[in-house]
């Protein structure tokens, strides 16, 4: 099963994605599979932050910024047998998408690919876990500020959530201060 967590910088959505986790799994069966790369003291700091808010839980981390799907190939076979019943948690899609965008093997790939190739990441793991959880967000739209390339990654974002809402089974959106989950399939 696959549960998309959308909203905004700030918003609560990662609290919510590790309950909806604490939820639908035991304890021996977390993964959490980090995506950010830390820019800077502010990135140092949002990743203690996390860490903090996961601890005791009993996850599982793994840092993956990039290409899932070739980390998933080199477990071990009974890692991935451990996978198979197990709920991870995908934190966060902006942050993947923004690593994939500017990673230098997919320099030069057109919108269309890297859409392609981070829907394939998420695709590999749904096929090992029972219940993947995406944390995801949205940017303002029309952010007088943007540059070419700040646009072209909102875009991205905006084009990889849309297949991803498609794809997933429950939606959770921020909607006036409250969280309201839409079943999809």
């Amino acid at each position: 099963m696959i549960t998309l967590v959308v909203g905004t910088n700030n918003s609560g959505k990662s609290m919510l994605a590790e309950k909806l986790v604490m939820e639908t799994s035991e304890r021996s069966n977390r993964y959490y599979i980090a995506t950010m790369i830390p820019f800077g003291d502010e990135g140092i700091e949002r990743i203690k932050k996390h860490r903090k808010m996961r601890e005791g839980k009993g996850f599982i981390t793994c840092e993956w910024p990039v290409d899932i799907d070739k980390h998933l190939c080199e477990l071990e076979e009974e890692t991935l047998r451990h996978l198979a019943g197990s709920t991870i948690l995908l934190e966060c899609m902006s942050n993947l998408v923004g690593n994939e965008l500017y990673s230098t093997d997919n320099k030069g790939c057109n919108d269309d690919f890297l859409t392609e190739k981070i829907i394939s990441e998420v695709n590999a793991l749904t096929e090992a876990a029972a219940n993947v959880i995406i944390v995801t967000n949205v940017f303002p739209r029309e952010d007088e500020g943007y540059d070419d390339e700040t646009v072209r990654y909102v875009n991205l974002t905006e084009r990889v959530n849309a297949r991803l809402r498609k794809l997933s089974h429950k939606v959770y959106e921020l909607r006036d201060g409250e969280w309201i989950g839409n079943e999809n399939n």
